[in-house]
């Protein structure tokens, strides 16, 4: 039986899972030089949706504060101090004359004051101008206008006549346009994983794992490339059991990963990333290679994959390339889950979010080498979060940060899937036979263990946030584990294998 522990944000989620052990079988025919090289491709899509409730009031435009696009806004607050009486306690904030703006800008009046006022266009204007008239602003009330003629706007509280304002719009161009919250280019990473034998003995292989891999964002026709990444590892894996040592090929896929997701604005940016990421899984004692199988493999037989169980759910063709179609065993697991959670009203009116993600895993394995020829993983995250907001508290969105005169929920609603994949390109090792079955490589047999009758698997969800799907990611592609002490490089083994090309 083994407990995992898992946090993330203001998640934690207990995994108890009581697995079944089944008989260590024979490894693919190895050597001091044995290589396989592997083609690894990622790629995040998403889509957004952003509402907000009320959509639009007499004043308003609730949906566009929130969601954008991006309009050029300025807030002018009103003051007061009960009594009006003085232009030092009762005041527009931009009472000073020169304040200026720019065509197209929308203006806010909000009055945070304890009597009502109004915007009111001084009888001097000029009549080509804009007319203001807001009418009586309560308590939390507001007024907006978007200036689309040039000139001196003076104005004035008809209910006070001492408060006076005024504010110039030039015939300047506004700023250029932000780029939209909702521009989601597509982020895809493709490269080489590639590992080679550079020790081997009975029991233990150890293997120089080494990776080549660019991300590359791209947008329509245009297209660019953030980051580009080598690197190089050793690990060792028990060939009796497939136990391997720390510094894994999952931690280098994560790590990628993570730069990937970093290039994404929408998915890595809005929704955040935990920083407890790396610890996730932390209380794992050991994880499982996925480069080959201890086989022979029948259906329905469970497979130690990463830190978990797979079964074996069919077999297949994987055409590795022109004429060279191999026989595989298909090796499947799927995790779903759903998490609610609610935050109380703090700075905000409160809100909730509710997550869930689906991920399928699929290995491909040779049915007569038992090598990984093709691996996948698909993962579906959809993330729904709703916040609510009380008059005067401020509503922050791609054109800044306003407060709001009505009770306003905002949602936002982002789904994405994010597909893995390793394809094997070529090898040299021998593929048309394993090992002697119950042998470690070189005839000796390894310890067999039972199976005991039954698996079961519990999932509890506690509280938190699940931050857009992150920690599905590390589900697939991270067990940061604590693992036995480093096995010492044992000498190399002679002997030579055939070559196969995977075109």
């Amino acid at each position: 039986m083994k407990i995992l522990q898992v946090s993330a944000g203001g998640v934690s989620a207990l995994l108890l899972v009581v697995m079944m052990v089944s008989s260590a079988g024979a490894v693919p025919l190895l050597n001091v030089g044995s290589n396989a090289n592997y083609q690894l491709n990622a790629s995040i899509q998403s889509t957004q949706s952003c509402s907000a409730t009320p959509t639009t009031t007499t004043q308003v435009n609730y949906t566009q504060l929130a969601c954008g696009p991006y309009q050029p806004r300025n807030l002018v607050s009103i003051y007061d101090n009960g009594t009006c009486v003085s232009i030092n306690t009762c005041y527009y904030s931009s009472y000073y004359y020169y304040y200026q703006i720019p065509l197209g800008t929308t203006v806010m009046w909000f009055n945070y004051g304890t009597v009502s006022h109004t915007v009111t266009s001084s009888p001097t204007n000029s009549p080509s101008l804009q007319p203001l008239n807001s009418g009586p602003l309560a308590h939390y009330g507001s007024y907006s206008v978007t200036f689309t003629v040039a000139g001196n706007y003076s104005y004035y509280d008809a209910l006070h006549p001492l408060l006076r304002g005024n504010l110039i719009v030039s015939s300047i161009l506004p700023p250029p346009t932000p780029i939209s919250s909702s521009f989601m280019p597509t982020i895809s990473l493709a490269g080489s994983l590639n590992w080679t034998a550079i020790g081997l003995d009975n029991s233990v292989a150890v293997l120089n794992v080494s990776h080549q891999v660019s991300i590359v964002a791209s947008a329509g026709p245009f297209s660019f490339t953030p980051a580009t990444e080598t690197g190089s590892f050793s690990q060792s894996i028990d060939l009796s059991t497939r136990v391997e040592s720390a510094g894994t090929a999952t931690s280098a896929i994560l790590g990628l990963l993570e730069k990937m997701l970093s290039s994404y604005p929408g998915y890595y940016g809005y929704y955040g990333y935990p920083s407890s990421l790396g610890q996730l899984l932390s209380s794992q004692k050991e994880r499982y290679a996925f480069w080959w199988v201890n086989g022979p493999l029948s259906n329905g037989q469970p497979v130690e994959i990463l830190t978990g169980y797979a079964s074996v759910t069919g077999s297949e063709i994987v055409n590795l390339g022109p004429g060279n179609n191999r026989n595989a065993w298909i090796v499947e697991s799927t995790l779903s889950q759903s998490l609610s959670t609610t935050s109380p009203p703090v700075i905000t009116a409160g809100g909730s979010s509710d997550s869930s993600f689906k991920l399928d895993l699929r290995f491909d394995y040779d049915q007569a080498s038992d090598l990984l020829l093709r691996s996948s993983a698909v993962v579906l995250v959809t993330s729904a979060q709703s916040q609510g907001y009380n008059p005067g508290e401020y509503l922050c969105g791609p054109s800044g940060c306003f407060p709001v005169s009505d009770h306003v929920t905002v949602n936002h609603h982002m789904t994405a899937t994010i597909p893995v994949t390793l394809q094997l390109k070529s090898t040299n090792l021998d593929m048309s036979k394993r090992a002697p079955q119950g042998s470690t490589g070189n005839g000796q047999t390894s310890p067999a263990t039972t199976l005991p009758p039954a698996m079961s698997l519990w999932v509890y969800a506690g509280i938190g946030i699940l931050g857009a799907g992150a920690v599905t990611l590390t589900w697939l592609v991270r067990r940061h584990t604590r693992m036995r002490a480093p096995v010492a490089q044992p000498g190399p083994r002679p002997g030579a294998s055939p070559t196969l090309a995977a075109p």
